[in-house]
């Protein structure tokens, strides 16, 4: 904290700090970057108020997804897409309501198909929809996301610890995703 005692050596701006003593007088807090990094992603992502867990209980999120989200930014991002728990070849992930399987690609295959082929669907803007280990692991839950939601808007830096080593294996994530889409394609068609 600042030494308000010393005012005849104080700035104009911590004189000014010192006139409005509701305001916050720590100056370091104004030193603080205002854009999230990778360096000072720990730093700034507020973790995950017991408020929030609440209301993502209250959406049927379970415990183990609610543990897994690490910041209100990231749990922002999963109820901004509007993602629903679901439980998908045992294990739970939060899955997207808008997917049209109908829609087709370029080739003619609707989005059904693709997920019967183990291909991801696509998104209104025919780009197809990304995994996402919420919280990092090999064994953490998944979230369907756009690649905006993913990546875009600050999104990377708020999912992503890139200063950490990764922990999921690309070439079993690639099986993980395969075998996701045919279960989630198997579910669509077993529901009434």
């Amino acid at each position: 904290m600042l030494p308000i005692e010393r005012s005849r050596d104080l700035s104009p701006l911590a004189k000014l700090a010192k006139q409005m003593p509701d305001l916050c007088r720590d100056v370091k807090q104004l030193d603080r970057p205002i854009s999230l990094t990778q360096e000072n992603r720990r730093e700034l992502l507020p973790e995950l108020s017991e408020t929030t867990r609440e209301r993502l209980k209250e959406k049927e999120y379970t415990d183990d997804v609610i543990d897994a989200i690490g910041s209100e930014p990231e749990a922002k991002i999963y109820e901004d897409a509007n993602l629903k728990c679901k439980d998908i070849n045992g294990k739970n992930v939060l899955i997207r309501t808008d997917i049209d399987y109908d829609q087709k690609d370029l080739l003619g295959q609707t989005n059904l198909q693709r997920m019967e082929d183990g291909r991801p669907p696509l998104d209104a803007n025919q780009k197809p929809i990304e995994l996402h280990h919420i919280g990092q692991k090999p064994d953490s839950p998944l979230a369907e996301l756009t690649g905006n939601e993913h990546r875009a808007n600050g999104n990377d830096n708020i999912l992503h610890n890139k200063i950490d080593k990764s922990q999921i294996i690309r070439e079993d994530f690639g099986l993980e995703r395969a075998h996701h889409w045919k279960a989630r394609a198997n579910q669509i068609k077993n529901t009434p």
